[in-house]
């Protein structure tokens, strides 16, 4: 722990020394024939033609004190060509989760300039990938790209063996981040460009957790989005609301499989908004008040979470009164005999098939093709994801199965009914963040099936915040899960909102 702790501290320290060199170094990294591969490239964008280079590469993280390469980031990015006397562009980092995820999902299906098509319907149930396509959705136009692969994903690597546990876990991760941002912005001379950070599912840990850091070291950030991550502030609402308002969430999913009574079966949004104003007023105080609920008291609000939820009264703990995400996904299509709901959307049904991982396997070959030859980004190594791409047997445990959560301090137990709630809870980084700078921005999405997040309690959480700190969180709820940008209205709607949002830091 304390060799990890002392990483971070030299990495970090050496992110928040602000300095430009001249020219760009030259990095010898095993496996890979250029460490940065640069590209022309053209796209029509509605229409319209639109020029990008992309940068295709590996950049150092190295130990201050010593120069020490540690690992190796792969990152790749685009960027538009500025018109004389045009103001920088945003420059936006953007990343997955897991932890254990490489950038794949993000980059080749919501924000880059290609995209996977599926070529038959384009949405969350039309998976095959057949081709490459121009990304109509793509973020391109309103800023610069660069989507990294944390160590240990895609082709980013530890330099040694021995150094891999440095970068997985909460705390060497955030600082590793740190370090790529100012290594990618002293590289290229980025650093009048306007930074923003996203981060999807865990990424939105990291994204708020190296803007905190970023801040602390007097680097602005224009912005922060976090998608389908929840809002790192602490504690704002109690642990009873926090779970009342995903009821909400569970009531969507029943409306679509049509488990709902009928009354409630006729409009989903109307429904839902039922389940929250019965989940904050009358279900979160009950939960606050535990063991004095009477039996009668119970048995009423047993019947209100079947009639909300569709499971039958007789499948819900009369003791907890909780129904948690893998009980409602493993339960309500039971007497169907239809298997269990997608945990990150709850629309799917059942889980992986032999057609999902011929559809992965397809995935993989064209991602490769893409990254090796439209990129010419050369290399032997496998492009890692979050429990595949290791050649050796017997295999490796994965980043995720290896990660340390380190934020917190382990000797305070942290109670919470979410059981996919991280050891060591989530600390407020995104609350320091605008304490040191106010005039922070934060954009958030949520998709209203996916079983991990809750529009909701998103929404509530807002309005418990100060008027000040409110204003400069955006929040919107999309019509899709945890990947809300595989539907394609939802991909599409999440651009117009984004360029809104990018737009502001011009004003």
């Amino acid at each position: 722990m304390r060799l990890v702790v002392r990483l971070a501290t030299a990495l970090i320290a050496a992110s928040l020394a602000v300095s430009v060199t001249g020219g760009a170094q030259t990095d010898t990294v095993p496996g890979v024939a250029t460490p940065i591969v640069t590209t022309k490239h053209r796209m029509l964008l509605n229409g319209k033609p639109l020029a990008y280079t992309a940068r295709a590469g590996v950049l150092p993280i190295r130990l201050n004190e010593t120069g020490e390469p540690r690992g190796y980031i792969f990152f790749v990015a685009y960027s538009v060509d500025r018109v004389p006397g045009q103001p920088p562009r945003p420059l936006t980092f953007a990343w997955n989760g897991g932890p254990g995820s490489n950038a794949l999902l993000l980059h080749l299906s919501a924000l880059g300039p290609r995209r996977l098509s599926s070529g038959d319907g384009d949405d969350a149930t039309s998976k095959t990938p057949t081709a490459f396509e121009d990304n109509q959705a793509t973020w391109l136009d309103a800023t610069d790209l660069v989507f990294v692969d944390p160590i240990g994903t895609g082709f980013s690597r530890p330099a040694k063996a021995a150094y891999a546990e440095d970068f997985y876990g909460v705390q060497g991760d955030i600082a590793a981040t740190v370090e790529l941002i100012r290594t990618y912005r002293t590289r290229f001379d980025a650093w009048d460009a306007p930074l923003f950070l996203v981060g999807e599912s865990y990424g939105v840990w990291r994204a708020a957790g190296a803007g905190e850091a970023l801040e602390k070291g007097g680097q602005r950030l224009a912005g922060l989005i976090l998608i389908s991550g929840g809002i790192p502030l602490g504690p704002v609402i109690p642990e009873e609301m926090r779970t009342a308002l995903f009821i909400p969430t569970r009531t969507a999913s029943a409306f679509f499989h049509h488990k709902l009574p009928p009354d409630l079966q006729v409009d989903r949004d109307r429904s839902v908004a039922d389940a929250e104003q019965w989940a904050r007023t009358v279900y979160a105080p009950a939960l606050a008040r535990g063991d004095s609920l009477s039996p009668n008291e119970r048995i009423g609000i047993v019947r209100q979470l079947s009639r909300f939820t569709g499971l039958d009264t007789g499948r819900i703990d009369k003791k907890t009164l909780v129904v948690d995400r893998q009980f409602l996904m493993d339960n309500l299509l039971k007497d169907r005999g239809e298997g269990s709901l997608g945990r990150f959307d709850t629309r799917q049904v059942g889980g992986a098939t032999a057609v999902d991982r011929q559809q992965a396997a397809r995935q993989r070959a064209l991602t490769n093709r893409y990254l090796r030859n439209e990129l010419g980004f050369k290399t032997d190594l496998v492009y890692q994801g979050l429990e595949t791409g290791y050649s050796s047997s017997p295999k490796p445990p994965s980043v995720n199965a290896r990660w340390k959560y380190d934020q917190g301090d382990p000797n305070v137990p942290v109670v919470v009914r979410n059981t996919d709630a991280p050891p060591g809870g989530t600390p407020p980084w995104l609350k320091r963040a605008m304490d040191l700078d106010p005039e922070l921005r934060t954009f958030v999405a949520t998709g209203i099936y996916d079983s991990l997040n809750s529009c909701e309690g998103n929404r509530y959480m807002l309005t418990q915040l100060p008027p000040a700190a409110a204003s400069k969180i955006s929040f919107r709820c999309y019509e899709g899960g945890h990947m809300m940008y595989e539907d394609r209205q939802a991909r599409l709607q999440l651009k117009r909102d984004i360029v809104k949002f990018y737009d502001n830091e011009r004003r």
